[in-house]
């Protein structure tokens, strides 16, 4: 009883890949995510109330939006490719389980040998539950904890049907073969809808830069021509009485580069991934690429 307080109370090696599927450190990267914007729009407005010209307003506006979607966004990105390790080399762990069950071993001897196997990223997970089995605690709560630990919509549910299993004094290895070909086929359809979509995003990609590319050409060779060198030839061909000039047309077509790069890069996260929260890395590159774009070639 004693060891057990003493690895509950001790639990302290926090790993990098640990973070992330830890639930205060995803709320503490979105509260950065909000910070950070809120953080430089702070600095915008001290440096126009003061006049210190640090950047420029769009610049800030911007990097408001860079800010946000970096952090959140490649935190999501490491989380699903942690998530992606773990799932793959799930159905092999469960196969060995079951092989186990079938030769007579017990699961918690199963388990024990299990984690002296190599399955990746999912190692250091099943020594964990081998280390709870070995201190006294049941294959139920082993396994509990290491769906609570994990947390992934697959591994839930395959856990629920050994825990199902193991409780109802079934033939746990009939399930365990059962959970081990539905595991297998779903990372299959996703293995097959990733390949598939990826030339979707590729497509939305290209779509994107050739905007870009359409947007800079017209900024920089045609509406210097309109305007003839000056506000005053957009003035008469606009017959308006407000005169508009070259630069606030030339925002109009920054802003609106932006705003199509960052629907662009959510769109391209859903294709990917199915999630809308997906297409904050991709709504980070490209909203990155048309700034720096803009920035060097117009500007």
């Amino acid at each position: 009883m004693g060891e057990k307080k003493l690895h509950r109370g001790t639990k302290l090696n926090i790993s990098p890949e640990s973070l992330l599927f830890n639930k205060r450190f995803s709320d503490v990267v979105l509260v950065i995510s909000v910070l950070l914007p809120v953080i430089i729009i702070v600095v915008m407005v001290l440096d126009t109330s003061l006049g210190l010209s640090i950047g420029d307003f769009n610049d800030y506006i911007v990097l408001c939006i860079l800010s946000g979607t970096s952090v959140y966004g490649f935190y999501q990105y490491a989380r699903s490719r942690y998530i992606w390790k773990i799932e793959d080399a799930f159905p092999e762990f469960v196969r060995d389980l079951a092989s186990s069950r079938k030769v007579g071993l017990t699961l918690p001897k199963a388990i024990q040998i299990a984690s002296k196997g190599n399955y990746g990223v999912l190692t250091k997970e099943i020594k964990e539950m081998s280390k709870m089995i070995s201190w006294g605690s049941s294959v139920v709560d082993a396994f509990s904890d290491f769906a609570k630990r994990l947390d992934t919509p697959l591994i839930n549910k395959i856990v629920s049907l050994i825990i199902e299993a193991n409780r109802g004094g079934g033939s746990v290895a009939d399930v365990l073969d059962s959970a081990c070909r539905y595991a297998r086929e779903i990372q299959f359809m996703r293995k097959e809808r990733k390949s598939s979509m990826t030339s979707y995003v590729a497509i939305i990609y290209i779509s994107s830069l050739v905007f870009l590319v359409i947007i800079l050409i017209l900024a920089k060779q045609f509406l210097p021509m309109l305007c003839g060198g000056g506000v005053s030839g957009l003035a008469v061909i606009t017959s308006g009485t407000s005169i508009v000039s070259l630069h606030d047309i030339t925002l109009a077509y920054f802003y609106a580069a932006i705003i199509q790069a960052m629907g662009s890069g959510f769109v391209a996260g859903v294709f990917e991934e199915g999630r809308l929260s997906a297409g904050v890395k991709h709504a980070f590159i490209l909203t990155l690429i048309t700034w720096l774009s803009f920035k060097f070639l117009i500007f």
